[in-house]
């Protein structure tokens, strides 16, 4: 198995590239922060917000599950998958190559 670099992976793949792979459709819009329902934990109505995403830094928490990491976490907890297959299947639906480490 190839070892991925992930940092060259976390600055190709922006968050907002996984919540459009995702369908995710903020409730509220604040500059570069969106909140809105969960992808991860999916629960309560279309209006919650429990999920916050920060669009210039990458990363996420939901103050609902208490989930929170950057844009491959996101990509992980939502299709159930560890780091480095969720990854692969990150830059496989995104149509690019996987960074690997020399």
């Amino acid at each position: 198995m190839p070892s991925i670099d992930f940092r060259e992976l976390r600055r190709r793949v922006l968050i907002s590239d996984v919540l459009g792979v995702l369908g995710f459709e903020p409730t509220k819009r604040r500059g570069h922060r969106l909140r809105g329902s969960c992808p991860i934990h999916e629960l309560g109505s279309a209006g919650t917000r429990t999920f916050s995403v920060d669009l210039d830094k990458n990363c996420f928490q939901c103050f609902g599950c208490g989930r929170s990491g950057n844009q491959l976490d996101l990509w992980a907890f939502t299709q159930r998958l560890p780091l480095h297959s969720a990854a692969v299947d990150l830059c496989d639906r995104l149509g690019i190559e996987v960074p690997c480490r020399p």
